[in-house]
């Protein structure tokens, strides 16, 4: 009974070694008898004892070696069969390496074969062969995944040098897929594993984010404003600091005034007396004009032709927008404690200036970034 259990635990099983054929031990030879095509009735007879008997794993033999027949398939036991189950237990299945091939690997290669774009059999035969080992063709040679050549998502099912390189990086990280340039399964979940732990959006899709991460580069910044887009931010600020008349305004110079330009259409409006108690709110209520993000806003919504920085503060604003090191006429110029904590925006014009709705007792007017106060930095739509 020792003997049994001692077979049992090298077949995967987790019996208590102590000769006694309790309900542990029942349980364990029926499921031994189940995965290996025995008829599972709990008793260890000739046929269960002779294959509980076969105690040593054979040796692997390579898929292809002339020692493997053609064709794998159930029934058979020997190296070959120690190779295929290790192969296929690297590609993300569970199953026990033993040298037999009983239902359990059966399983195992339907499944593989499903995921890879195989005839779904259950017969290993060379093409399985080759797919699982590797051995008719080399892994494609790696492509860097920023290149041309490299899909811009990449997904579950790709066969080529750009899944090369992902595996390789994967495995850089920590993972242990084996590289053979087939996204298949085990990348799959690498690529899902490696976005949780990165901060990534985990859906096993190789995106431009994914890749800048997998390769140590920075996601590229995204492309400016079109120059026409830009040119008409600055051209809009300047004609409004000069008193044209546009879209919600009849014409004439703005006066700063806290609160103004957040009504549901951009442009000037009155303004409040609730957070600046010098505002002009305070005194004359009816007092039309722009605060700074009110001025920016509505700029912007002429520009695009749409309300895209919408009715925030310069909170909401900057949450809308990215930084850039190398400012351009046209973006917004931010300042402040942080990036969190903005107090001021204005359209920055070049030449270290800005066109901005300034402060009480002021119009839109031009002034330095330096008189913005603290900067926080420069930000494109």
């Amino acid at each position: 009974m020792t003997e049994l259990q001692d077979l049992l635990d090298s077949h995967g099983a987790s019996v208590g070694v102590d000769g006694d054929f309790g309900p542990a031990t029942f349980t364990a030879v029926e499921n031994y008898q189940a995965a290996h095509g025995l008829s599972r009735d709990g008793i260890v007879g000739p046929l269960t004892k002779t294959s509980l008997d076969a105690t040593t794993v054979p040796a692997a033999v390579a898929l292809t070696s002339a020692s493997c027949p053609t064709d794998i398939v159930e029934g058979e036991i020997d190296g070959c069969v120690t190779k295929l189950q290790q192969l296929l237990d690297s590609h993300g299945a569970s199953v026990g390496v033993d040298g037999d091939f009983g239902p359990a690997t059966l399983a195992a290669v339907e499944n593989y074969q499903a995921a890879h774009g195989l005839a779904k059999d259950g017969i290993v035969g060379p093409n399985t062969k080759a797919s699982l080992d590797g051995s008719s063709t080399s892994a494609p040679t790696p492509i860097a995944l920023t290149s041309a050549s490299c899909p811009t998502d990449m997904s579950q099912g790709e066969i080529d040098g750009c899944v090369t390189e992902l595996q390789q990086l994967l495995d850089s990280h920590g993972a242990s897929v084996g590289v053979d340039g087939d996204f298949g399964p085990a990348t799959f979940t690498a690529v899902e594993n490696y976005q949780s732990d990165h901060g990534l959006s985990r859906d096993g899709v190789v995106g431009p984010q994914t890749k800048a991460s997998l390769d140590g580069t920075t996601t590229p910044p995204p492309p400016p404003p079109g120059g026409g887009v830009l040119a008409r931010i600055v051209s809009y600020a300047q004609a409004i600091e000069n008193g044209d008349a546009e879209t919600g305004w009849g014409g004439g110079y703005i006066q700063y005034v806290w609160g103004g330009g957040h009504e549901a259409a951009p442009g000037p409006s009155t303004g409040t007396c609730v957070g600046d108690p010098q505002s002009l709110a305070c005194s004359d209520p009816g007092a039309i004009g722009l605060d700074c993000s009110g001025f920016a806003r509505w700029v912007y919504d002429l520009a695009y032709g749409s309300d895209v920085l919408g009715s925030g503060a310069t909170g909401d604003q900057i949450a809308e927008m990215t930084q850039v090191s190398s400012p351009v006429p046209g973006d917004l110029v931010f300042f402040g404690s942080s990036a969190s904590n903005t107090e001021h925006v204005g359209v920055y014009i070049g030449n270290g200036q800005m066109i901005n709705a300034y402060d009480t007792g002021t119009n839109v007017q031009t002034n330095s970034i330096s008189a913005g106060g603290n900067l926080v930095g420069y930000y494109q739509y």
